[in-house]
């Protein structure tokens, strides 16, 4: 079933609840009303007690009827004492009334009770027909009593039941077109990105007549169009980018291959020479097959991960062995300080976060020179489990610092060194995959240090 005919289920629904009210109360009104009792005792005395009524006698009685006050104790009884009706305590409902214990009852009641008796002439009736009602005091005393009437509560329940489902209806046309008209411009702007056009913003209504919880929704769809758009300009880049870094490299071991099939490298020391190029190249050609597989795979929405619970002290014990001997080889200087308690259980993917802290430890390396400083610390801090990887290298401006997770964001000083510019995407993705959290600060030529805060496993 389709919303619009849900709505209109439930309009119609809840519309016939007043309507079936109305129409329970207006029946309990005519079963239990004194004009229709009245009436029918009349009708079982005509052919007993009195002659059968006139239509002059009934169109008096009734007219009478709808002018008297309502929701009173009343009695209509005949001049000769015959009771036909009454809902005062005192006087019987049918038979003869006993006028002396009837007087007496008045005069009990008196300081309680107003009492007003109206005698109604029958033609058809050689006595008269008595109307007897009394109220309270108190009632008359509030003003309640205008004209000798009381207000006749029957005819505001009515009104306002119409009133009621009125405006009902009106509100829920309202409610109805309003949410009508949302979904169809959730709907229009939604076929919009269905059909590729993702260059324009999205329609976001500022009226608010038509801003609401269905229309909220655009804001996430142009959210959704944002990125989307963002991330097919980073795929374009992305081949792009692949195209341009596969062919610099395979064009030099295309060049080499060539000579050696040539025989223009006769002396062995310039074939060793070539090979060693070759062989470099390939090694770099395989580094970059590798980050674009990393950053293909992690990106991938369909890709999840079981994660495993380590100890993290151990963890870092052995990075510390690996940091150690990384920068023995390529002459700078480590410091590892780990202040991490053992037994603090983090769940993670070793894997991938080995490869992470050793991609920052590289950079590290790359932009410093022989002999500077790489220092690694770890700690406990509000909760979380703390590491930082900094050095006294080269450094980086504040826009490069701001923009260097970015896929294929190379600054000023990594232009000069291999790369794609994909490394440090890699490692905000993993981090981004453990739900763990990374900053970087820099200074130029004042060095610079990634901060990794890891949730710990209560």
């Amino acid at each position: 079933m389709k919303i619009r005919s849900h709505f209109i289920l439930i309009i119609l629904t809840l519309a016939a609840v007043p309507l079936l009210f109305l129409t329970t109360f207006a029946t309990y009104l005519y079963i239990t009303s004194p004009e229709r009792v009245l009436f029918d005792s009349l009708s079982k005395l005509e052919s007993f007690d009195i002659k059968k009524l006139t239509a002059s006698d009934r169109a008096a009685i009734t007219k009478y009827l709808r002018e008297r006050p309502p929701n009173l104790e009343e009695a209509f009884f005949f001049s000769d004492g015959l009771a036909i009706l009454s809902t005062i305590p005192s006087i019987p409902n049918k038979g003869r009334i006993n006028v002396e214990k009837m007087n007496s009852s008045i005069f009990e009641k008196a300081e309680d009770f107003n009492y007003q008796i109206t005698s109604i002439p029958l033609e058809s009736y050689s006595g008269q027909l008595i109307h007897m009602v009394r109220y309270p005091r108190s009632v008359a005393k509030k003003g309640a009593l205008k004209n000798g009437t009381l207000p006749r509560p029957r005819n505001f329940v009515i009104i306002f039941a119409i009133v009621f489902e009125a405006f009902f209806i009106i509100l829920s046309l309202t409610m109805f077109r309003k949410i009508e008209a949302s979904l169809k411009l959730v709907g229009k702007e939604a076929q919009k990105l269905r059909d590729g056009d993702i260059d324009r913003p999205i329609e976001i209504p500022l009226d608010k007549g038509y801003s609401n919880e269905i229309t909220s929704h655009l804001a996430n769809l142009e959210e959704f169009r944002k990125v989307f758009k963002e991330r097919k300009s980073q795929r374009d880049r992305f081949v792009m980018g692949i195209s341009h870094d596969l062919k610099t490299p395979l064009a030099i071991i295309k060049g080499y291959a060539e000579g050696i099939a040539d025989g223009l490298f006769d002396d062995s020391q310039k074939m060793n020479y070539s090979l060693e190029i070759i062989l470099q190249k390939c090694g770099q050609l395989e580094k970059m097959i590798d980050d674009i597989i990393s950053f293909i795979k992690m990106n991938d929405s369909d890709w999840v991960k079981d994660f495993d619970e380590y100890d993290l002290s151990e963890y870092l014990a052995e990075f510390e062995k690996y940091a150690s001997a990384t920068g023995g080889v390529f002459n700078r200087t480590t410091n590892c300080e780990i202040r991490i308690p053992k037994g603090t259980m983090i769940r993670m993917d070793k894997q991938l976060v080995s490869r992470a802290l050793e991609n920052i430890f590289s950079n590290a390396i790359r932009y410093t020179q022989p002999q500077a400083k790489i220092d690694t610390r770890a700690f406990i801090e509000g909760g979380f489990a703390k590491i930082t990887i900094s050095d006294n290298g080269i450094g980086m401006t504040q826009e490069e610092a701001e923009r260097v997770f970015e896929l294929f964001y190379r600054g000023t000083n990594s232009r000069r060194e291999q790369g794609q510019g994909i490394g440090l995407s890699v490692v905000k993705t993993v981090m981004d995959i453990h739900n763990w959290e990374i900053g970087v600060k820099s200074e130029k030529g004042a060095g610079t240090c990634f901060t990794i805060a890891i949730p710990i496993i209560s």
